[in-house]
């Protein structure tokens, strides 16, 4: 009952959100299709990163990693969705990205960028790329999905030996996807800037965004008594989520310092957008928000042993995990600096209800704990060491 009352109010939510962003659409397209732009991205690396941790726990052979395998399975079963709501960016590639538009019309830095990329960045490769992307996420987290419900019904241990061995075999590809769509979704808002560092910084912080959900998710099955959540596992996800902040700062201070120490005008041209004006209240946001904060309120090993405690860091990260997406995009758009709009938050509300319904469906459809896995009893019953 609560479950339906869930799909239904995120489906309203999402209607609410799409009639909103319809209007935006009319009013002002340019800032609304950066609006859903900013969205979709913010979703589609969360949702890549739930596979990441999945394929981890597998290859990992995390024990107590089976308790979140259910929650985890069912976010990375909302890539098809992502893969239908890139339609609308797919739709708006003149309007978002200068190297889909008229290029002569550009600056001549601009152009020249561009013009020495046009092999690459156009609509029609762009539009393939992404297919593929989705292609390869889609296949590898279908596969864990089902044999892990296969195992249920019919025990072996070849499906653990295919999980484990598709997971092991299958992070580095997925990692080379989730670098590569950083550079095409959101690097390529900037032809003539570039970074062979942005893809793990996009990729680190969709992976905390997605720890950071599972611990929200987490507390919530635990809540309704359909997960047997531990101090001890709460605390096992605490490090997780502790050691991928650091992650994200690490991949955040080494490209800036990087670009800092080189101080080439077209190379700094990131940092310079995002340093002025009102912008650069947003970058100290991100700073402490997303880092100094988290940083200290993970640093405690009672704190991090509380479910209800871990939750509430893991939703104030998914909130910095939205502002940092939002830093990365928009002032592509809002040069003179930040404009806040309600279609941010329409194009949020849509793409967040239609997700969680999709997500909540899905969950639905498997027992809240895989069976018959060798690392049942161990993982049900884990104790962490330190």
């Amino acid at each position: 009952m609560k479950a339906t009352l869930s799909v239904t109010g995120s489906l309203v939510a999402a209607a609410a959100g799409f009639g909103a962003l319809v209007v935006g659409v009319i009013l002002d397209p340019q800032r609304a299709c950066f609006a859903y732009l900013a969205a979709w991205t913010y979703g589609v690396t969360i949702v890549m990163g739930a596979l990441i941790l999945l394929m981890i726990g597998h290859a990992a052979k995390a024990s107590w990693m089976v308790v979140t395998r259910r929650i985890t399975e069912a976010v990375v079963d909302a890539l098809p969705l992502f893969l239908i709501l890139f339609i609308p960016v797919a739709a708006s590639l003149r309007r978002l990205y200068p190297w889909a538009g008229d290029v002569d019309a550009l600056d001549e830095t601009l152009r020249h960028a561009i013009l020495h990329k046009r092999a690459y960045l156009n609509p029609a490769f762009f539009i393939g790329r992404t297919v593929f992307y989705f292609a390869v996420v889609i296949a590898i987290g279908a596969l864990l999905r089902h044999w892990s419900k296969v195992n249920d019904v019919r025990p072996s241990v070849e499906w653990t030996r295919r999980m484990r061995t598709l997971s092991g075999g299958g992070l580095p590809v997925v990692g080379l996807v989730v670098s590569w769509a950083a550079f095409d979704w959101t690097m390529s808002l900037e032809p003539a800037w570039r970074s062979t560092i942005f893809g793990l910084y996009d990729f680190s912080g969709g992976f905390v965004g997605a720890i950071a959900l599972v611990c929200v998710l987490e507390r919530g099955a635990q809540v309704r008594g359909g997960l047997p959540v531990t101090a001890d596992h709460a605390q096992a996800l605490g490090r997780v989520l502790f050691a991928m902040v650091i992650f994200w700062a690490y991949m955040a201070f080494s490209q800036l310092l990087i670009y800092w120490i080189g101080n080439i005008p077209d190379e700094v041209s990131f940092y310079a957008a995002r340093t002025r004006g009102s912008w650069s209240v947003v970058t100290t946001v991100l700073v402490v928000g997303h880092f100094v904060l988290p940083f200290f309120a993970l640093l405690s090993r009672p704190l991090k042993r509380r479910p209800a405690y871990l939750a509430a860091v893991g939703g104030w990260m998914l909130v910095m995990h939205w502002v940092d997406t939002y830093w990365m995009i928009l002032p592509v758009q809002d040069v003179a600096g930040v404009r806040l709009r309600w279609v941010d938050a329409a194009a949020l509300v849509f793409v967040g209800g239609v997700s969680s319904a999709w997500v909540t469906l899905r969950h639905r459809t498997a027992a809240p704990l895989p069976r018959q896995v060798p690392e049942l009893s161990e993982g049900v019953n884990y104790e962490a060491a330190l």
